[in-house]
């Protein structure tokens, strides 16, 4: 009688066969993992490349919003001043305040040296409205000139300052962004129902902008908030303005008020401490980990690389930042992050040479205008290219020099592969300086 079973020739053809749908299965899962996790990777820089540009659209639509293109090009009717209102430039010196300040390549160094030709890393700056859409009327001017008094029948007024509230979150003293202004006078109580965005607004060091009814402009980066009186609002300039004159008649009356900000968009390396930079101690571990020795979990678990153990190797974020119009320094607590492991971030301009002037040659708009500092009236759009990549580096991404169109940037040389980036590309008009049209 035969014995039934399995020969040993049929169960080796069974192993191979079941090895071999094992292994299948397995490879197909893997593939179907690394593309899951490459589209969570793409996801993740094209949302965060959406984010920062819209926040970029946001501001920079606004630019010489209540402000004004080229300030020098301005009615200004004083005497005694310097011919035209300035800002400090990148290398510190003064240049004409106007709509926007343009440095290429300026922040070249954070991104390193390991894509030479292939990246850009330009610094924008622009003078804008960044908290408030309103502006104010003035009530009138002290005898002296130095004091504005603004009006408050009025529904600017009421959307910029709401009487009975505090100022913000806070209560009892001023809060952290507020901080560090001597000139305050009494602290919190001159900002007793002023609304959050009214104070960072009219926060000292921004840009006063004044415009009378016969059109005459008046600027000021010295102005500080005083004491309010019978729920009104009052701020003191420096110089004073030219009251009971032909350039403002009257007190003043009638005359709008608008506070300016000076803001720039920087990429940084987050783990510096330059103070002038970024701001002290932005993302700086030492404010948080003891890393100088005394920590044994951190000398136990990451050996003496200390504190750079805990770093994202290579990251370089896009900020936004304001700017003090007096010195270009940042102000305190005013550093934003637009995006982080940002790869190229190219500006470059759509300008009119036609406008403004009746001497230039009736030329065409005209494309990454390299001397805009000097016709920031002539914008008509500016043009942002922002690059996002992968935080880490793919070994089955090689990277090609180059000649792979920007999609790849390289982190480390001496890591395998590259890390893939996502570019978008946007123009955004300028309509608060096209309407001047100085």
């Amino acid at each position: 009688m035969r014995k039934s079973g399995f020969t040993l020739i049929e169960l080796m053809v069974a192993m191979v066969v079941g090895l071999t749908a094992i292994t299948s299965v397995y490879s197909l899962g893997a593939a179907m993992s690394e593309q899951f996790y490459e589209e969570q990777r793409t996801a993740t820089s094209q949302g965060s490349s959406r984010a920062a540009i819209m926040e970029l659209r946001r501001d920079i639509s606004r630019a010489g919003l209540f402000g004004s293109p080229n300030a020098q090009r301005e009615d200004r009717c004083e005497t005694g001043l310097p011919a035209q209102p300035s800002l400090p430039t990148f290398d510190g010196g003064p240049i004409a305040m106007g709509a926007f300040q343009y440095y290429p390549d300026a922040d070249i160094a954070v991104l390193g040296g390991n894509n030479p030709g292939r990246v850009r890393a330009d610094r924008l700056r622009v003078l804008t409205s960044l908290y408030l859409t309103d502006q104010l009327l003035i009530d009138s001017v002290t005898p002296d000139g130095q004091t504005l008094i603004l009006q408050t029948g009025n529904q600017a007024y009421r959307r910029t300052f709401a009487w009975g509230q505090a100022a913000g979150p806070f209560t009892g003293s001023a809060p952290n962004y507020l901080t560090g202004d001597d000139l305050i006078g009494a602290g919190a109580a001159n900002w007793n129902g002023i609304g959050q965005n009214g104070a960072r607004a009219f926060q000292t060091n921004s840009v006063l902008h004044i415009e009378s009814p016969e059109g005459y402009h008046f600027f000021r980066t010295n102005f500080v908030k005083v004491a309010n009186a019978q729920n009104q609002v009052r701020l003191r300039v420096n110089p004073a303005l030219p009251v009971a004159t032909a350039c403002l008649p009257g007190a003043g009356e009638g005359s709008t008020v608008a506070p300016l900000q000076w803001v720039e968009y920087a990429l940084v390396d987050p783990f510096t401490n330059d103070a002038l930079a970024v701001g002290s101690n932005f993302m700086d571990f030492e404010a948080f980990f003891d890393v100088a020795g005394t920590n044994a979990l951190l000398e136990t678990g990451f050996g003496t690389a200390g504190e750079g153990a805990l770093r994202e190797q290579g990251n370089v974020m896009l900020v936004r930042r304001i700017l003090d119009p007096v010195n270009g320094n940042v102000r305190p607590n005013t550093t934003q992050v637009l995006a982080e492991f940002v790869s190229n971030f190219e500006v470059s301009f759509l300008v009119d040479r036609r406008s403004g002037t009746t001497t230039a040659p009736l030329a065409p708009l005209m494309e990454a205008e390299t001397s805009i500092n000097n016709i920031p009236e002539q914008v008509r759009s500016v043009l942002i290219n922002l690059g996002i990549r992968s935080p880490l580096e793919d070994p089955s991404i090689p990277f090609a020099g180059v000649n792979n169109n920007n999609t790849r940037f390289e982190v480390n040389p001496l890591e395998r592969g590259s890390a893939r980036v996502r570019h978008i590309r946007i123009e955004i008009p300028v309509m608060s300086v096209a309407r001047r049209n100085l």
